[in-house]
């Protein structure tokens, strides 16, 4: 074995939304790229740091075939067990990480999901016909899976806002600056 190269893994690693490395996985007609957020991407590849893909409890739970939804909808035994299970998971990830001296800067939702969403998440009253529910209003608070992932990690948790991409890069790169 050829032992005369260099290990240059930086040690550091980010937890990222699943939509924002795959814009494929979001509800129909909500896409805001191609594929990844490539500006996102950009920053934390220049920084050399490492990009933990997390699982889409959405997608995962309901497919790609669903309707848009809110944390009403979401906030039920079900999808609350199945957020629970993934944050589990992603709790020994990062146990992993950590016992092998690597740094965790944190976790990157985004805001208005009814399961990322950081300090706002998607919210009505709907049941009934898809048909007829209308806009839904942003809420304060976090999404499901956020608040199951709060409960099992220490780690800082910072958002995505589409509403302020630039803003967004600005926080996530003072997390990465303040990592080094």
């Amino acid at each position: 074995m050829d032992r005369s190269y260099k290990d240059r893994r930086s040690k550091r690693v980010i937890l990222l939304a699943h939509c924002l490395l795959n814009q494929n996985s979001v509800v129909f007609g909500k896409a805001r790229r191609p594929g990844p957020v490539g500006e996102l991407v950009k920053l934390l590849v220049d920084e050399g740091v490492g990009m933990v893909q997390l699982p889409c409890p959405e997608l995962t739970h309901y497919g790609l075939r669903r309707f848009w939804a809110v944390k009403e909808q979401f906030d039920n035994p079900g999808f609350r067990a199945h957020c629970r299970r993934i944050a589990s998971e992603v709790a020994e990830v990062v146990g992993e990480y950590l016992r092998n001296g690597y740094e965790v800067l944190g976790f990157v939702g985004v805001n208005g999901s009814p399961s990322c969403g950081v300090s706002e998440h998607g919210s009505g009253d709907w049941m009934g016909d898809p048909r007829a529910a209308g806009e839904y209003r942003r809420a304060t608070g976090p999404g499901v899976f956020v608040e199951e992932l709060a409960r099992v990690l220490d780690v800082p948790i910072l958002e995505w806002d589409w509403r302020d991409v630039e803003g967004s890069l600005r926080r996530l790169a003072r997390m990465v600056e303040s990592s080094q």
